[in-house]
């Protein structure tokens, strides 16, 4: 009996530590892209192309998926967006995540306004915004001390039931 309790503690602790995955999927994505739509998307690629900037053109086809990818943007500190379709739902979303404003551009999808947006959405330094490896520091500790603790309870259960 009491071996099944040990058994039973130890896999509630592991539960306990293992770190929730997010479900929200993964960025497949370009860091530097534009957000466009049927109607203004070989318009920007054209443009882009033309002035030899490393952007690429995705075509949207909803608000949602507009909103999905900007969500991509909060976990990516690397992804600037330039957005030429969907205005309303970009700003109405950088409104309320306000430390997207210096990553993520809003543009009219004529000509010029995509050429001089493109041209500041390359220009803008997304290193500056890195924290110096300071996230790989935070989880390294906090991983040694969840495995040692778990590893001293194994260990002890281990020794206890060699008796």
């Amino acid at each position: 009996m009491k071996k099944f309790v040990y058994c039973i503690l130890i896999i509630f602790i592991s539960i306990l530590t293992v770190s929730c995955v997010s479900a929200h999927g993964a960025d497949i994505t370009d860091d530097t892209m534009i957000i466009a739509n049927e109607s203004n998307g070989v318009l920007a690629k054209n443009i882009v192309d033309d002035m030899g900037l490393n952007i690429t053109v995705y075509k949207f086809k909803s608000d949602g998926d507009v909103e999905h990818q900007l969500e991509h943007a909060l976990s990516n500190p690397n992804k600037r967006i330039l957005a030429i379709s969907y205005q309303d739902t970009v700003e109405a979303y950088l409104n309320d995540h306000a430390d997207l404003k210096d990553r993520v551009l809003v543009s009219n999808d004529d000509n010029s306004s995509i050429a001089d947006s493109a041209k500041k959405l390359v220009e803008i330094d997304v290193n500056s915004n890195a924290d110096n490896g300071d996230n790989f520091l935070t989880p390294l500790i906090v991983g040694l001390v969840i495995g040692l603790l778990v590893g001293v309870l194994v260990g002890v259960v281990v020794l206890k039931n060699k008796k």
